[in-house]
């Protein structure tokens, strides 16, 4: 299946990390940030932005702040992540 350009979809191309089942962050289409995207509670229901970030610092606190950071291998991906979202090169 071709990942989607749609950010609200499930094969969205640029996912960074599912956080949990309903919860994930991908890479704007533009590169230009981090969003935080909640599913809705159908099985069927699209991703929702929660929170846009620029900084790795920002995001690790606003997922902190709902909670997600409860997985260490999660928490070792984001903090792998650049300091800015600008100094990622979409591939």
């Amino acid at each position: 299946k071709t990942p989607s350009h749609r950010e609200s979809h499930d094969d969205y191309a640029y996912i960074v990390v599912h956080l949990t089942p309903r919860w994930r962050i991908i890479l704007c289409l533009e590169g230009l940030q981090w969003i935080i995207q909640q599913t809705e509670s159908s099985h069927a229901g699209t991703w929702r932005a929660r929170k846009y970030v620029t900084s790795r610092n920002s995001l690790l606190k606003a997922c902190g702040k709902r909670g997600l950071l409860s997985d260490p291998n999660t928490e070792a991906v984001l903090h792998a992540l650049p300091d800015h979202v600008s100094q990622l090169a979409k591939k």
